[in-house]
């Protein structure tokens, strides 16, 4: 049997979803920061921003078991050194939207001041540790440099898949979206 010439579109769905809520998580966390803001908004976007990062972390879980489930396309031809550097920035993608919910969520945890998360306001998820300075320190330090790594690799990845549109036309890209190549 051959090979699909596209993703499965569960995980185009999941993928799409993805960068959507990374969008979505983006701009949480810069509002988030806006000390102009009054303390009942600014943990209302705390709590959507928890909520969001549990629900991207489900997601990535999902699409990772949907990647071990579902058949992968034939691979578009390309030189050795770049499939290496694709599935190094994608693995490197993966591993960033993993740590990122768990460093989110254990800063959340260690905080000084002990604010519950509550999942889209329908209930609170346990804190697995309790306020600690020093843990709280360093999941936040982890969870800015994640974020850029993540940025950073995610502007390889969509300059990859566009340089694949645009110079090489291959028809990489179309893989990434629904219907028919």
């Amino acid at each position: 049997m051959m090979r699909p010439r596209n993703w499965h579109p569960l995980l185009v769905l999941l993928h799409w979803l993805t960068v959507v809520l990374i969008a979505v998580q983006y701009g949480l966390s810069r509002l988030m920061g806006d000390e102009t803001r009054d303390l009942l908004s600014r943990f209302a976007l705390y709590q959507w921003h928890k909520s969001f990062g549990l629900t991207l972390a489900g997601l990535v879980l999902l699409r990772l078991a949907a990647r071990r489930l579902l058949e992968a396309p034939r691979p578009v031809p390309m030189p050795c050194w770049q499939r290496i550097a694709a599935e190094t920035v994608q693995g490197g993608l993966y591993l960033c939207l993993l740590a990122l919910p768990v460093t989110g969520f254990l800063m959340a945890a260690a905080a000084p001041i002990q604010i519950p998360t509550l999942f889209f306001g329908l209930f609170s998820v346990p804190h697995p540790i309790g306020p600690d300075q020093a843990v709280y320190d360093a999941m936040l330090r982890a969870h800015a440099m994640l974020f850029d790594i993540m940025a950073a690799l995610a502007f390889i990845h969509a300059g990859a898949a566009l340089l694949h549109q645009f110079v090489l036309r291959d028809g990489l890209i179309q893989r990434m979206w629904f219907g028919r190549p």
